[in-house]
């Protein structure tokens, strides 16, 4: 099982989508230890958690009329439509597929930081708030790495 925990060197430096990341890899943990009696929820659960952080951060991509925002969108995308193609698997009890799909979130958010992310901070940096460009070459080594493992 992969796992990420958040480190400050995941920081982009834009306050709230660090809080919203911490708190992303926080429920990913939960999700990937949950028993599987208790999976199938926490999976739909997860599934809406992350429809609805992905609604608000292309809102406000939208807001700032972000340039970057048909390639960001079409990463969002893809994670949902893999999620919702399992989902109905999940709830049929196929609980291996779901957490085959859960685990490869963490590579993904890494992937995703990495460059959707960082580009995405860089243009709310406008109020002269400090990106953090270390977290490409974190994200970077920590996908070459294969994420990070617990110990």
């Amino acid at each position: 099982m992969q796992s990420v925990k958040w480190s400050q060197e995941m920081s982009l430096g834009v306050k709230e989508m660090d809080a919203a990341h911490r708190i992303f890899l926080d429920e990913l943990t939960e999700l990937l230890t949950t028993p599987d009696d208790k999976f199938g929820p926490a999976f739909l659960s997860m599934v809406a958690k992350i429809e609805q952080d992905f609604r608000e951060e292309e809102q406000l991509m939208e807001e700032i009329d972000y340039a970057g925002i048909a390639g960001h969108r079409e990463q969002h995308a893809r994670v949902l439509g893999a999620l919702h193609h399992v989902a109905p698997h999940v709830m049929n009890g196929d609980i291996a597929l779901g957490r085959e799909a859960a685990e490869l979130l963490p590579q993904w958010f890494l992937f995703h930081l990495s460059t959707m992310d960082t580009a995405l901070a860089f243009a709310l940096d406008a109020d002269g708030g400090t990106i953090n460009p270390p977290t490409i070459r974190l994200a970077a080594e920590r996908i070459r790495q294969g994420a990070d493992r617990p110990a």
